[in-house]
């Protein structure tokens, strides 16, 4: 990982904390005077990541599944395309795979749908975002028992989906939800899309996963891409649920 990405403290007492997370994901530990492009900061409100390569705007990411838009997709998820795309029906939702995490917002509309969900993220910086918020997401009242339906394994999907293939597992759905291509206007792409990119590896063979993925799935598999985009492979979907900018392709087993 590059060396402009530090650890941070805000004060003393998250200075344990700030030290184990920089030990763990093989980052210096912030000095003073010298300026970072990216510092994962440990704070009060929790672990975020601030964004200072431009100096006009700081610009902060942080896994907060109680409020702002994670808490309003939580109280509209029956109107979620997600939701119809998984096939979640009342009183049965299925297990599901969720081989992308990201920063977990997807998962978390899954399991406050009553759906198990474990959670795939191979980048240690991203997953180290998303576990903090799920760890404060159990301590919250209102998002604790959907928080623990959400299991974060932070590794490559395709090592549990290639293991459950030769041992005969089955899930009942695979969601993916591949990184959408960078659009020209930077203005356009939300700030935790940016700096995804920037920490994410890019993902030069996404049908191995795909392909992985209709092996381990028992009723479907879920990819989500931008609505006027090519399908994931040359495998057409069995439908499409489209909204006016993302799309999601199902393929029934």
């Amino acid at each position: 990982m590059s060396s402009s990405i530090a650890v941070s403290a805000q004060g003393p007492e998250h200075a344990p904390q700030a030290e184990q997370l920089a030990k763990k994901l093989g980052l210096p530990r912030a000095q003073p005077g010298r300026h970072y492009e990216l510092l994962l900061h440990c704070c009060d409100t929790g672990l975020e990541l601030v964004d200072k390569r431009e100096k006009k705007q700081k610009r902060t990411v942080r896994v907060d599944f109680a409020k702002g838009q994670a808490a309003h997709r939580r109280r509209q998820q029956k109107k979620e395309m997600l939701v119809r795309a998984v096939g979640i029906t009342e009183g049965m939702p299925p297990a599901v795979i969720d081989a992308t995490g990201g920063l977990g917002r997807d998962s978390f509309i899954l399991a406050t749908s009553g759906c198990r969900v474990q959670t795939f993220e191979q980048v240690p910086l991203i997953g180290a975002l998303l576990e903090d918020g799920l760890q404060r997401a159990r301590l919250h009242p209102e998002t604790k028992k959907i928080a623990e339906r959400i299991t974060l394994i932070q590794e490559d999907a395709r090592i549990t989906l290639q293991r459950m293939q030769r041992t005969g597992q089955k899930t009942d759905v695979v969601y993916l939800d591949p990184m959408f291509p960078k659009r020209q206007k930077s203005a356009l792409v939300k700030k935790e899309l940016q700096l995804l990119h920037i920490l994410a590896k890019k993902d030069t063979q996404p049908d191995r996963l795909f392909l992985a993925a209709l092996q381990a799935a028992r009723l479907r598999v879920v990819v989500k891409r931008p609505v006027k985009s090519s399908t994931l492979t040359e495998l057409p979907p069995s439908h499409s649920i489209t909204g006016k900018t993302i799309r999601f392709d199902v393929y029934m087993i």
